[in-house]
């Protein structure tokens, strides 16, 4: 977080709720956790709530609330309307707002999503947002330190496997996920036999294969 450019007034600093208070500088304020979220304890600041109240930028939260003058009301509905239904931490909805106003860079400072807890579910949607955003063109700049699209390092296929062709990005036992390849049901596709039903449809609806152009329909 220290590489920041705070100093830098063409910079717009963005930042959530439990960085915020460790910023020199912030433009932009986020916290979009429920009101029982926010006005809970934090381990992090003493008097989460009085702070929020007092500071003197646009807060965006999931409403506007009389205790917190400056809140704003995230618009999510038009966010939800242009982009996939896929957020899962503070980081992507404010890459997403950013991205409706036209950003041409996009900063991650303090943003690793190091912890198991976060690698899990937080960490994939704030990489998918950084893809959507270079793919429109933007620039994304990532300090050193900075995880996020650099792990693993290793190119897959190129340097994943050692001189014995054994992965050593993800090492493990094929099986290891349980799979087992007995109860599979296979297939014949140029067989004109019947086909077993893999899925229950609503309705009279058909699988997407069913009009794949192969000449046996299932």
């Amino acid at each position: 977080m220290s590489l920041a450019p705070f100093h830098d007034p063409s910079w717009e600093i963005w930042a959530h709720n439990s960085a915020a208070p460790a910023c020199p500088r912030v433009d932009r304020f986020f916290d979009l956790h429920a009101k029982q979220v926010w006005k809970a304890d934090k381990s992090w600041h003493k008097d989460y709530q009085t702070w929020l109240s007092q500071l003197p930028v646009p807060i965006y939260m999931q409403h506007h609330y009389a205790e917190v003058p400056q809140s704003i009301r995230y618009p999510k509905e038009r966010i939800l309307s242009e982009f996939r239904r896929y957020f899962t931490s503070q980081a992507a909805w404010m890459m997403a707002l950013a991205l409706t106003e036209g950003v041409t860079h996009l900063g991650f400072f303090g943003i690793h999503y190091g912890a198991a807890c976060e690698r899990d579910w937080q960490r994939p949607g704030c990489e998918y947002w950084m893809g959507m955003a270079e793919g429109r063109g933007v620039q994304l700049v990532i300090p050193d330190g900075c995880p996020l699209l650099r792990k693993p390092a290793l190119l897959y296929g190129y340097e994943s496997h050692d001189a014995k062709g054994k992965n050593i990005i993800a090492p493990g036992k094929p099986n290891q996920y349980g799979f087992d390849a007995s109860k599979l049901t296979v297939i014949d596709m140029n067989s004109s036999a019947p086909r077993p039903k893999l899925a229950e449809l609503p309705g009279e609806m058909e699988p997407n294969w069913a009009h794949s152009g192969h000449r046996f329909r299932f």
